[in-house]
């Protein structure tokens, strides 16, 4: 059985020996978005479902479709509830990651003031 400090280093030496096979390159990097702005993140935090997507794509899906949209509707007051909740944590998750953003900053500047030890 492999010990943990072993798997890391046997996974590391496997993926340094294949970057030398040409592995990794920059071209086969998943594209992701790098500037994720505090406005941006607010509107992921607020849920607001589109009822327009409950459909059905199979063939003679219009009973499913239906199906689907009575019992949306039958469960809304829940899913209103479930929602306002998420909704209240993901805003408040985004309140303090504010205040640590602004902790940080603080440090950064008090840092930047200080003259390095000698």
């Amino acid at each position: 059985m492999t010990e943990p400090e072993q798997a890391v280093e046997r996974a590391r030496a496997a993926a340094a020996a294949m970057r030398e096979r040409g592995a990794y390159t920059d071209a086969s990097a998943p594209e992701r978005e790098t500037a994720t702005t505090p406005a941006k993140l607010l509107e992921w935090a607020l849920i607001e479902p589109d009822l327009r997507d409950v459909r059905s794509t199979r063939r003679l899906g219009a009973p499913v479709t239906a199906l689907k949209r009575l019992l949306v509707r039958l469960l809304e007051q829940y899913h209103a509830e479930l929602n306002a909740q998420q909704t209240r944590f993901n805003v408040a998750v985004l309140g303090q990651l504010r205040e640590l953003e602004e902790r940080i900053e603080e440090l950064e500047r008090r840092l930047e003031g200080r003259e390095p030890p000698q």
